[in-house]
This record gives C-alpha cells, sequence and structure tokens, in this order.
C-alpha cells in the first residue's frame, strides 16, 4: 500500500541528486543512492527513503511527493505541509528537520520537500501494530507513558495562538457557522452517491446527522488532521517528530482526541482483537486532554461520531481504489461502530 507507480525511478534518483547537490549546504558532492518506499506506513502521499553520501559520511533523508493518483483526497498541497511543520517546530513541536520545499511540478512531476531522517520508531499500519509490533512488546505501564507523551504533544498543537502565526492558507467555518463545518463540507463532497450506495443505511444516516446537529459552539483551534500514533516518529517513549500534515484544519481540537482515540480501536477491536492494555479509556483520554489544555469536551459525543464517519468514508475510497487496481482486500470495518455510536446518541 505504501509503494506508488512514479514511473522511472532512476530517472527521478538522478533529478533528486541534481536538486539536493544545488539545494542542501555544500552538497555538491552528494551522492544519492536506491530510492525506497517504506514497507508498513505512509500510504497517501508518495514517500521515499534516500541514503545519500555526503562528504563521506552517510546522510538520510526523506522526500514527500504528491501521489500521481490519490486514493483518497483529491487535493494534496505539500506546501502547505511544509509551512505548518515549520510553523509547528517554530512553537515547540518536534518536527523533522526541514531541508528544502520545491514547489515547481515539472522536475518530478509534482511539487516535493525535502526532511531529515529521524532515527525513532513508527507503529506499524501494514499490518496494525495492535497484531503484533514493537508496540506490543511494550509494558502496559510503558504504553501509558508513550500515550501520555502523545497526547501532551497534541495539546501542544491545539495550544499554538492562532493570532501568532499565518494559517491563511486553511480554510477556516464562517464564524456564523458550527468549527466542524469546513470539515463536514470536505467530506460530504467525498461522500458520493457511488460511496453511499456501498455502504450500509446506518452509514448514510450518520451522514445526515452529523449534518443536521453540528455544534454551534466549541474552540476553534490549529488540528493537526491525522493524530493518530501512527504519525509520529517515536523515541524512549516520546515523540521525536510529528508527521503527516496531510489532513490539518482549524477546528474543535475535540475531534483530534476523538480522532486519537478510535483510530487505535476501529483498527484493533473493529478488527477482532482487544485494545492493548495501558491504554487510557476514552473518557479518560478527554479527561488527560481537559487537563493540560482547559478547553472544553462539550461535544465529545457528536465528534466521535464525526470520526468513525470520516474513517468509514476514507476507507471505503480506499477500497475503490483498490478494487479498480484488481487489490480488493479489506471491508470497512468501523461501520458497526458507527453503529453503535448512532445509538448512543439517540439518533439511530
Amino acid at each position: 500500500m505504501a509503494k506508488h507507480d512514479l514511473g522511472d525511478l532512476e530517472a527521478i534518483r538522478l533529478k533528486l541528486e541534481s536538486w539536493l547537490r544545488t539545494h542542501l549546504d555544500n552538497a555538491s558532492d552528494l551522492v544519492l543512492g536506491d530510492l525506497n518506499f517504506p514497507e508498513e506506513s505512509g500510504e497517501s502521499s508518495v514517500t521515499l527513503i534516500l541514503r545519500a553520501q555526503h562528504h563521506g559520511e552517510p546522510l538520510g533523508l526523506i522526500c514527500r511527493m504528491e501521489p500521481p493518483n490519490s486514493q483518497v483526497f483529491d487535493e494534496h498541497d505539500i506546501a502547505l505541509q511544509y509551512r505548518m511543520m515549520h510553523m509547528a517546530g517554530q512553537n515547540g513541536i518536534p518536527v523533522p528537520p526541514l531541508l528544502g520545499l520545491e514547489e515547481d511540478a515539472s522536475l518530478l512531476g509534482s511539487p516535493f520537500y525535502i526532511m531529515g531522517f529521524v532515527d525513532g520508531q513508527v507503529p506499524t499500519d501494514n499490518p496494525p501494530y495492535a497484531f503484533g509490533s514493537w508496540v506490543t512488546e511494550l509494558t502496559a505501564n510503558e504504553r501509558a507513558t508513550m500515550w501520555r507523551n502523545g497526547l501532551q504533544a497534541l495539546a501542544k498543537i491545539h495550544q499554538i495562538d492562532l493570532a501568532s502565526v499565518d494559517v491563511s492558507d486553511i480554510p477556516v467555518s464562517h464564524e456564523d457557522d458550527s468549527p466542524a463545518q469546513c470539515e463536514l463540507d470536505k467530506y460530504n463532497a467525498m461522500f458520493t452517491d457511488e460511496i453511499r450506495k456501498r455502504m450500509p443505511a446506518t452509514f448514510g444516516r450518520a451522514v445526515e446527522y452529523l449534518n443536521a446537529n453540528a455544534p454551534k459552539g466549541g474552540e476553534q483551534h490549529l488540528c493537526w488532521g491525522d493524530s493518530r500514533v501512527g504519525n509520529i516518529i517515536w523515541k524512549d517513549l516520546k515523540p521525536a517528530a510529528v508527521i503527516d500534515w496531510e489532513m490539518v484544519n482549524i477546528g474543535d481540537p475535540v475531534q483530534e482526541v476523538s480522532w486519537w482515540y478510535w483510530i487505535d480501536y476501529v483498527n484493533s477491536v473493529g478488527l477482532g482483537v482487544e485494545r492493548l492494555e495501558g491504554l487510557p479509556s476514552l473518557r479518560e483520554l478527554y479527561d488527560s486532554w481537559h487537563a493540560i489544555t482547559g478547553f472544553s469536551t462539550e461535544h465529545s459525543d457528536y465528534y466521535d461520531l464525526f470520526a468513525l464517519v470520516r474513517y468509514g468514508i476514507i476507507l471505503e475510497k480506499k477500497l475503490v481504489a483498490m478494487e479498480s487496481a484488481g487489490l480488493g482486500t479489506i471491508g470497512n470495518f468501523c461501520v458497526p461502530i458507527a453503529e453503535q455510536q448512532l445509538e448512543k446518541l439517540g439518533a439511530s
């Protein structure tokens, strides 16, 4: 799933080598080795692992590109992702070293940026880490520490003062609308007639409920977007780098805490295995986040359903793309959990 058909990788390697020699400091003798895709994560944008020799010393780099054929999102604003990471780093969020952005698509066929390689471990997506990984080998106390440290980094993103940073490139809900409206509009557009017909009717009712009951109140803060442990490089149970800002938005950050919980839940319980020991319950997670930020969790039930709907749409669009490529192997395993959440809201 992490591999993309980019055409002639050797031609791309030579172009990247030339670009790096020009754009990195004192790098005229840089030699770039073979390009590799990550095997266990990194499905949305194109991620290339670059191994180079620089002044005779090994140098690890990461290249992120817009995908030639997106499975999920119609647009991939690589430049925005780069700027958001730069801004986050300036506000104390751990991010990779940012080494250069190329917005001209003519070189590789799409814009790209280069980051320094960050030493650490990433929880696997393929297969989900709950099925056996370095995360399952931790003790329950170590996992609890890891989750707590991750939540603190997430809360720090939400506490960035929007008045002090440039977020003008990020759409925001009108002041008379719900803080959720921009994200609602985005996923309403993705919930096409084709996707609706493929999914159980209960899921369509969930989308209708979300549109009819979008909360008018709530905080408006920077949201990382794809807030999950698999988008963090971990070292010593702490975030060494927060990566993948593809879904960045401005809205009620309760949506982030919900996403943090439900992506883990769906990719464990939703697939038939128990959540790993040591991980906080949903209520514990909200209470901990509230204690750090002081922000309200008043609309958490709404955002819990929204998280499941968003993820369900993403999964279904991925399945459509896989089927068209003859690779259909997954089902939408978050639908039953979304049905349960609808019942909790009294809207089933």
